[in-house]
């Protein structure tokens, strides 16, 4: 299962991309039976994998040009988290 988000501009940094992913794992590994749930992102955005880390994501490796992003390629951060690496819910209960 792979998620995504993206923030616009002015509502950066306010909290939203964390709770929106947690809330996505948390539906996934509560309701869905998921057994791992993958982010994928450009390399060089800081943000996004700070983003997925503090929701609980870990750094899986790199793909050397494994993405298209803004007319060129660029090298892809692989973030994951499994089932059994997820604590709690963070948002959503049973």
């Amino acid at each position: 299962m792979e998620i995504g988000f993206a923030i616009i501009p002015k509502e950066r940094s306010k909290g939203y991309g964390t709770e929106a992913i947690q809330l996505m794992v948390d539906y996934l590994f509560l309701l869905k039976g998921t057994p791992k749930i993958m982010i994928n992102t450009d390399a060089r955005n800081a943000a996004s994998i700070k983003v997925a880390m503090k929701a609980g994501f870990k750094k899986e490796g790199i793909i050397r040009k494994g993405g298209f992003t803004w007319g060129q390629y660029a090298d892809a951060c692989i973030l994951g988290i499994l089932r059994e690496e997820w604590k709690e819910p963070k948002i959503l209960t049973k």
